[in-house]
């Protein structure tokens, strides 16, 4: 299967998802400007780099309380 997300899957389920298996979960802590802590969980998430040590997360979309970002995003900012 050529899988282009535009063209559609008619698949139940995103096949996307089930792409990069195991898929490991991150969890990323971060303090807001006003002081509180937040811890989230984020699948997309993993190593990239042995030396210098790096691991990377990709935090994508909106939440209706937010203005413009995840709270992990807006406390980085």
């Amino acid at each position: 299967m050529f899988y282009q997300p535009k063209a559609g899957h008619g698949l139940p389920h995103n096949p996307f998802n089930a792409i990069v298996t195991p898929r490991p979960i991150g969890w990323v802590s971060t303090r807001g400007a006003n002081g509180v802590d937040n811890l989230a969980p984020y699948s997309f998430f993993n190593a990239v780099a042995y030396t210098p040590p790096q691991v990377m997360f990709a935090s994508t979309g909106v939440k209706p309380d937010q203005i413009d970002a995840k709270d992990t995003v807006a406390n980085i900012r």
